[in-house]
Formats: C-alpha cells, structure tokens, sequence
C-alpha cells in the first residue's frame, strides 16, 4: 500500500520550546483530554474552512456557548452541536419533551461541584423568579409607577 492509499497522512512541523509549551498551556487549559494534534487539527480546520463540515457556521457568541457547554459535558464542540440538532429533531418528531442534551446538562449541573459550573453563561447573580404554586403559566405582573 502506497502513501496515496494511505488513510491519514503525517505532517511534521518543527516549533520552539516556547511554542510547544504555550500549546501544552492551551491543551491542558481546555481539559477535553486532547493532544496538542488535536489541538492542530482543529487550527488547520479553522483556517481553511476545509476540515469538519460546517466549521465556522456559528456566530462567535453561539461558537464561545457551544464551547462552554462542551467543556461543561466534557465533550468535543461539534458532539455538543450533533446532540443540539438531535434534541431539535427529536422535539419535532414528538419523542421527548425535553431534549437528552438539555436533561444531561441539568444533571451535570447539579451534580458536579458548584466551583466548577459557576462561571457557565446560564448562571447568573440574578435570581429567579419562582414559578406559581398552581402550576399555571401566568406571569406576575409588576404595577408600573
């Protein structure tokens, strides 16, 4: 089998100490468990557009949302956005109330150490107003001044 039949290619690339460990810093940063190939993989991705399909689709404010609930579920970034589609479709099609993503996120959420979830984007100092006794979906009405 030649390198033409080859399913994956190698490419070497030579970096500075410096270089190699500010990739070392971003990988052990983002805690997925990645490599540094990983990490080049998804640059390559970045930069050409030719990588996964769909990479660089969202919006800077969705792609920063999608990377926090990954981090959160401790998943890739495009799993988050497979199971997001999913939860979508499944909503849809009538098979759940509430999408698999969702239920998984809640359960992280409250099972996991309250230092660790404190700075995601759903959490905020605000606190919420409590739903009805009765169950109704009647908003409280505030008297304007």
């Amino acid at each position: 089998m030649g390198p033409i039949d080859s399913k994956s290619y190698q490419l070497r690339v030579r970096i500075t100490a410096d270089e190699r460990d500010h990739l070392e810093k971003l990988r052990a940063e983002r805690g997925r468990g990645e490599t540094i190939s990983d990490l080049v993989r998804e640059a390559i991705a970045a930069l050409g557009g030719s990588g996964s399909p769909g990479a660089g689709l969202l919006s800077p404010k969705t792609q920063a949302q999608v990377e926090r609930l990954a981090v959160l579920l401790r998943r890739e970034p495009r799993q988050v956005e497979e199971a997001c589609v999913e939860g979508i479709l499944d909503l849809i099609e009538t098979k759940c109330e509430v999408p698999l993503i969702v239920m998984e996120t809640r359960l992280h959420l409250k099972y996991r150490n309250h230092n660790e979830t404190q700075d995601f984007p759903w959490n905020t100092d605000e606190p919420k107003e409590a739903a009805p006794e009765d169950g109704s979906l009647t908003a409280a009405v505030k008297p304007s001044a």
